[in-house]
């Protein structure tokens, strides 16, 4: 019989090597590189969101094996999933449904009826799963590695986001992105990670986190790109990554140009109300 229940310290271990092998396992099979390129990262993240506070996770456990997990992280007003990832010997026993249901039923239980993910547009199982669940399709993004596209010199205009630029995050998330991400920008700069505000004609414009977990907004594509040209100037060598929706042909376009190499295509799913975002965004790999 399996069981369900919240990851604990002990299972980390464990259920970093499952992520690993289970991302390594599709990615092999389609020709794609690794995202996570070691069982020691996947162990890191598993654990950073087991111990997260805005991270919910849960973990199937059978006959004292553990076999998968999944997680819902929830900052601000909508929910965002993943990853959940099962050990590929216990793949096809119905077992992702199951996980990805606890990940909504979750997200309902704490106040949330937007629920979002981004998956690997290769990935027709997944793509197929989560859209017999209810998920709508909204985009198709893509990866970008973004180093070849630094800016060569500073930009004056840029800075690192402070808290006194949160009232200025949220207005510019709500307006563009269409939910607010104050609280999940907070929680960024407050661990150290890379943040960017874009201020022109003295006030705020734009701002961008690079990265798997990163994410922006800009009142348009010229201020988009000042800020992804920083990021690449600026950010550790992990994070020299943007997600760019691919509708933005013109934002696509000049990354491209700048130097920006594509990865891979992905797709963002929205589950409960949502509102298409305008100006220029740049998701996570949330949402």
């Amino acid at each position: 019989m399996i069981e369900f229940m919240h990851p604990e310290p002990p299972h980390v271990p464990e259920l970093g090597r499952i992520c690993f092998e289970a991302f390594k396992g599709i990615s092999d099979a389609h020709g794609f590189p690794l995202d996570i390129p070691t069982i020691e990262a996947a162990q890191s993240i598993i654990g950073w969101m087991a111990g997260s506070s805005h991270v919910h996770g849960v973990a199937a456990i059978e006959n004292g094996k553990l076999l998968g997990s999944n997680f819902v992280t929830i900052h601000d007003d909508a929910a965002g999933v993943g990853p959940i990832t099962i050990d590929p010997a216990a793949q096809s026993r119905g077992l992702g449904r199951r996980l990805m249901q606890w990940a909504v039923d979750e997200a309902r239980a704490k106040g949330s009826e937007q629920i979002r993910l981004v998956q690997d547009s290769f990935n027709l199982a997944s793509l197929s799963l989560y859209s017999s669940m209810g998920f709508d399709v909204k985009e198709s993004v893509a990866l970008m590695a973004i180093a070849g596209a630094a800016a060569e010199a500073p930009d004056p205009g840029i800075r690192g986001i402070v808290e006194s630029d949160l009232p200025a995050v949220e207005r510019l998330s709500r307006e563009y992105y269409g939910v607010s991400r104050r609280n999940e920008v907070g929680a960024h700069f407050a661990s150290g990670a890379c943040t960017l505000i874009r201020e022109r004609d003295g006030r705020a414009a734009g701002f961008y986190l690079p990265g798997f977990i990163g994410f922006g907004v800009a009142e348009n594509n010229a201020d988009a790109l000042t800020l992804i040209r920083e990021a690449a100037r600026v950010a550790p060598a992990d994070a020299l990554l943007v997600f760019c929706p691919l509708r933005n042909t013109d934002l696509y376009r000049q990354l491209l140009k700048a130097g920006a190499r594509a990865i891979k295509v992905l797709t963002l799913m929205a589950m409960g109300p949502y509102r298409e975002p305008s100006g220029a965004w740049m998701p996570s790999i949330l949402f």
